[in-house]
C-alpha cells in the first residue's frame, strides 16, 4: 500500500510539473524553431529586450554585495551577544524575507513616491531604491544562513586561540577561525541572494521605470509568446531568456547544495546557544537596522490614510479613510477587496489541499529510497527541487502556454488554473522542511509498534504524526502564505482573468492613472491587509521552527 502511494505521488508531481512545461516548451519552440543560439541572440537584437541581461546580472550582483555588507554585521551581533528582547529583535529583523515582494515594492514606493520623499523622477533614484529593496528584503536570509553558525560556536575556541601567537589580534583571530567558519554560511547566503535578486519581479516593475530585468520582461511580453504569426519575435525572447535564466538559477542553486554539504565538515558546533555577553555599542547597528526593517512597512500602513490630492505638494496631504472605502468598496474599474480575499484564500486552500499530501509523500518516497537505492533517491530529490529552478515567471508561463496548448478554454475559463501554479511553487518547499524530520525519525518506533500487532494507519496516526506534527504545522504556513503573496505566476496567468487575488489587486490600482487621489491609498489598504495576513500566518510558523538550524528553513 505504501509503496502505491509512493509511487502515485511521484507521478502525480511529475505531471503536475512536467507536462504543463513541456507543452509550452513546444508551443514555443513550434513558433521559434530549434535554434538555442538564435534565442540568445534575440536579447541582443531586439529593443525590447536589449541591455536587459546586462542590468539583471549587473543590479543581481550589487544587490548580492550590498546585502552581505548589512546582513554580515547584524548577523554577527545577534550571534555573538546578548540582548533584551532578543527574540522580538530576531523577528522583527527576519519580517522582511516572509513579506510578499508586492508589499516591498509599495513600501518603498511611498517613501520615494510623490506621497513621501517625492525623489522619484530622479533615475538613479530608481537604481539606489531597487538595490536598497533587495537588500532589505534579503537580509533576513543572510542572518539565517550566518546566525546560527555565530550564536552555536563555543566561545571557548576563541579563547583558546587567544593564546597562540596567530591568535592574538582580534583581525588574527577572524581570519584564522571565524571566516573560515562563518565563509560556507555566507557564500550560501550569497547564492540565494542572487537568485533572488536576479528573478526579481514586483521590486523591479515598480521600482524601476524604464529598467527590465529577464523575469519582468518576460511578464511584460508573455501575452504574446507562443502565437503563431503575430509578434513571432517574442517567443524567441522568452525561450531566450528562459534558458538563461534556468542555466543560472541551476548553477547556483548546485553551488549552494555544494556549500551547504561543505559546511557539514568544518569544526563541529554545539547544539546550545553560547552567547552570553552584552554589548552596549551593538545597538548602533541593531537599531539602525531595525529602522530599516519597519520603515517600508509602516509607511504602507501609514500610507493607506495619507490622501494627496491632485496638484498638491506631498507636505499639503492630508488623512482619511477614503483609501480603505474604495478599496473595501470597490469600483467600476476594479473589484472590492473582499473577492480579491476570497480568491487568495480560494487558491491558497486548493494549493494546501495537494502540496501538503503531495509533499508529504514525496518526501516519504526520498527517505524511504534513501536506505536501498540511495542514487534514485538523490535523483528524485534533484528532480522535487526543479520549480526552485524556475523562477515564478517562467512557472507562471509554463502554465499560461501549457493550457493553452492543451486547451484555450480552460486557461482563460477555469477559476482554480492559477492554483496549479501555486502548488508547483510550493510543493518544494514542503519536500524541503519534511526531509530533515523524516530523516531524524527512529525506524525503531515502526518495528516496536508492528510488535505490539498496530497496523501501518495506526503507527502513522499515533506514533509518526505526533513527532512530525511541527513539520507539518510549518509547511502548512509556509503554502498558505507563500499562495496568498504570490504574485509573479498569477500576475501572467491570472492578469487577464478575473480571478483577481490581493497581489494583483494591490498591482492594478496601482496601475491606475493618477486621477483618482484615493487609488494609491487603497493600493496600500489592500498590501495592509496581505501584510497583516502574512505576518499572523509566519509569527505562528515561528513557534515551531528552530531558529538555530539555520538555511532558508
Amino acid at each position: 500500500m505504501k509503496k502505491i502511494a509512493n509511487l502515485a505521488a511521484v507521478s502525480l508531481y511529475s505531471a503536475i510539473i512536467i507536462i504543463p512545461l513541456a507543452l509550452a516548451i513546444q508551443q514555443l519552440v513550434s513558433v521559434t524553431g530549434i535554434t538555442p543560439v538564435d534565442w540568445i541572440s534575440s536579447l541582443d537584437e531586439n529593443y525590447i529586450s536589449q541591455n536587459v541581461m546586462k542590468f539583471t546580472f549587473v543590479q543581481a550582483l550589487s544587490s548580492t554585495i550590498i546585502t552581505l555588507m548589512i546582513g554580515v554585521p547584524i548577523s554577527w551581533m545577534l550571534g555573538r551577544y546578548k540582548w533584551r528582547f532578543e527574540s522580538l529583535i530576531r523577528t522583527l529583523l527576519t519580517l522582511p524575507f516572509v513579506i510578499p515582494s508586492i508589499i516591498a515594492a509599495m513600501g518603498f514606493l511611498t517613501i520615494i513616491g510623490p506621497s513621501g520623499l517625492d525623489i522619484r523622477t530622479n533615475e538613479e533614484t530608481w537604481w539606489f531604491t531597487l538595490i536598497i529593496s533587495h537588500a532589505w528584503f534579503n537580509m533576513a536570509l543572510v542572518i539565517r544562513f550566518c546566525e546560527p553558525v555565530l550564536s552555536t560556536l563555543n566561545p571557548a575556541l576563541e579563547e583558546q586561540l587567544r593564546l597562540l601567537p596567530n591568535g592574538r589580534k582580534i583581525f588574527a583571530r577572524f581570519k584564522n577561525l571565524w571566516w573560515p567558519m562563518l565563509a560556507p554560511s555566507v557564500a550560501a547566503a550569497a547564492c540565494m541572494t542572487f537568485v533572488f535578486s536576479f528573478t526579481s519581479f514586483a521590486l523591479v516593475k515598480w521600482i524601476t521605470i524604464r529598467d527590465s530585468t529577464l523575469e519582468s520582461m518576460m511578464a511584460t511580453i508573455s501575452s504574446s509568446a507562443g502565437i503563431e504569426g503575430y509578434m513571432e519575435f517574442t517567443s524567441d525572447i522568452v525561450m531566450g531568456a528562459s534558458l538563461i535564466q534556468f542555466t543560472i538559477l541551476l548553477i547556483s542553486l548546485w553551488l549552494t547544495s555544494l556549500i551547504q554539504k561543505n559546511r557539514q565538515v568544518k569544526l563541529t558546533q554545539s547544539s546550545i546557544f553560547h552567547a552570553q555577553k552584552k554589548n552596549p555599542r551593538g545597538w548602533l547597528i541593531l537599531i539602525p537596522a531595525l529602522i530599516f526593517a519597519i520603515s517600508p512597512l509602516l509607511s504602507v500602513v501609514l500610507g493607506s490614510f495619507r490622501i494627496r490630492e491632485l496638484g498638491q505638494d506631498a507636505n499639503d496631504s492630508r488623512w482619511g479613510l477614503e483609501g480603505w472605502s474604495e478599496a473595501i468598496n470597490g469600483s467600476y474599474s476594479f473589484p472590492p477587496m473582499i473577492d480579491a480575499v476570497a480568491n487568495s484564500l480560494g487558491y491558497a486552500m486548493i494549493a494546501l489541499m495537494v502540496s501538503l499530501p503531495l509533499g508529504y509523500l514525496l518526501a516519504s518516497t526520498i527517505h524511504d529510497l534513501e536506505k536501498e537505492y540511495p542514487k534514485t533517491a538523490y535523483c528524485l530529490d534533484l528532480f522535487s527541487m526543479l520549480p526552485f529552478a524556475l523562477s515564478a515567471g517562467m512557472v507562471g508561463l509554463g502554465v499560461l502556454l501549457g493550457i493553452v496548448k492543451l486547451n484555450i478554454d480552460i486557461a482563460y475559463n477555469f477559476w482554480p488554473l492559477p492554483a496549479l501554479a501555486h502548488i508547483m511553487l510550493t510543493t518544494p518547499f514542503v519536500v524541503r522542511i519534511m526531509l530533515p524530520r523524516l530523516r531524524s525519525y527512529d525506524q525503531e518506533y515502526d518495528d516496536n509498534a508492528r510488535v505490539l500487532g498496530m497496523n501501518n494507519f495506526q503507527i502513522f496516526y499515533k506514533i509518526k504524526l505526533p513527532l512530525i506534527r511541527g513539520s507539518l504545522i510549518i509547511s502548512t504556513i509556509f503554502i498558505l502564505a507563500m499562495s496568498l503573496g504570490e504574485f509573479g505566476a498569477s500576475y501572467i496567468v491570472a492578469r487577464n482573468s478575473d480571478w483577481v487575488t490581493l497581489p494583483l489587486l494591490i498591482d492594478s490600482l496601482r496601475a491606475k492613472p493618477m486621477k483618482d487621489p484615493f487609488t494609491i491609498p487603497a493600493s496600500n489598504a489592500v498590501a495592509t491587509v496581505l501584510m497583516l495576513m502574512t505576518i499572523l500566518l509566519f509569527s505562528l510558523a515561528e513557534r515551531f521552527r528552530n531558529n538555530k538550524q539555520g538555511g532558508m528553513f
